[in-house]
């Protein structure tokens, strides 16, 4: 094929896959809200408060999962202010983040491929929160859980075509990424760029969309290292986006070596725990 027919093949295939992200139902309107509200505000309380008041739906979500095994309280939680005082407003925006993410993936059909991307987004939420525990970064629960976005959008809008070329095994990452882009005239992180502005994300939480697969993008502790660097752990122990060659453990920084909470077997704990209540 002459360059200039691919170059309008490849134009004319992600015009067509834009069209289709832009179909996308919105996300959910009060997670979206809570996205934006800054935890350290003094008023952070009261807003979120006001938000589940107007969401009973969620609110009830919400409540339902606070009171599993997930927690493991003694105290029975029956309102949104005891959520709020004793979750913490980041734990209870994740949360809700992930109930609003979970409706999509709860309205596909419940193939293989689905609970996998469901799964690794989940694994990849876990290791990132406790990667911020760790380094002191706030919020990166959520970010690790919407980093995989654009392959969720992909599903959505474009349902077998995608879910057949992306279910081929290949032999990493990057061969996926290309697949894609041949495919559909862009990959799903270029996917998930279109489909956070879309849905009106906060740019932290798109940058971890468009980014994850580079590699780390700044010092130990940057959030957007810490989640390039969970998603490439949740792929070695067992969660990876797709059907590849194992992937290699990567290379921890010194402090996350001697963190407890990030061994394999600690991590694996805590993500068939959420999948498990959370679940798919």
């Amino acid at each position: 094929m002459a360059p200039q027919n691919h170059a309008a093949g490849h134009a004319e295939r992600r015009a067509e896959t834009v069209v289709c992200l832009s179909k996308l139902p919105p996300f959910h309107p009060a997670a979206l809200k809570l996205l934006n509200i800054a935890t350290d505000s003094g008023a952070a309380m009261d807003d979120f408060e006001k938000i589940f008041r107007a969401d009973p739906a969620l609110t009830a979500d919400l409540l339902l999962v606070a009171n599993s095994a997930l927690f493991g309280n003694r105290a029975k939680i029956g309102a949104i202010r005891h959520a709020l005082a004793h979750l913490g407003l980041d734990c209870v925006r994740s949360l809700a983040s992930t109930i609003a993410l979970s409706f999509f993936v709860r309205n596909q059909p419940r193939t293989a491929f689905v609970r996998h991307i469901w799964a690794h987004s989940i694994a990849t939420a876990a290791i990132s929160e406790a990667m911020g525990d760790l380094y002191g970064a706030k919020d990166l629960y959520t970010a690790g859980l919407v980093h995989d976005l654009g392959r969720l959008g992909l599903l959505l809008t474009l349902g077998p075509s995608y879910e057949k070329w992306v279910t081929a095994e290949v032999p990493d990452i990057n061969a996926a990424n290309r697949l894609e882009r041949a495919r559909f005239g862009m990959n799903h992180s270029e996917a998930g760029a279109l489909v956070g502005h879309k849905w009106g994300f906060p740019v932290m939480l798109r940058s971890c969309m468009i980014a994850h697969h580079e590699l780390e993008s700044g010092p130990p502790g940057d959030p957007l290292s810490l989640v390039q660097l969970a998603c490439r752990m949740a792929a070695a122990i067992g969660y990876p986006e797709v059907h590849q060659d194992p992937a290699p453990f990567p290379e921890l920084p010194a402090k996350a070596c001697e963190s407890k909470q990030l061994s394999p077997e600690r991590i694996r704990e805590k993500i068939n725990a959420q999948i498990e209540v959370i679940g798919q």
